[in-house]
């Protein structure tokens, strides 16, 4: 239960800085601010449940080693898009 506590707090500092922030802070000028962060949490438990299930799907279709090639390679490219 700790290390789920401890990831769960790492996603929510992580998740905090971008877009959803922004959007969160919209949607709560004109809706009730639980109603606002119900929505936030709701969209992130089915995003990272999406993921889980499409990343379980793939890894059955295709060794891990090139999903981990492709991953590597995703995140240098958003970091560079980042950058720039």
């Amino acid at each position: 239960m700790t290390a789920f506590i401890t990831s769960l707090l790492f996603v929510i500092l992580a998740e905090m800085r971008d877009k959803t922030q922004h959007l969160a802070m919209a949607f709560a000028v004109r809706y009730r601010w639980q109603t606002v962060m119900w929505g936030v949490f709701a969209a992130t438990v089915f995003n990272h449940l999406l993921a889980v299930l499409i990343g379980n799907y793939l890894t059955r279709l295709i060794p891990i080693y090139y999903i981990q090639i492709a991953a590597s390679i995703a995140f240098i490219i958003f970091g560079l898009w980042t950058l720039r």
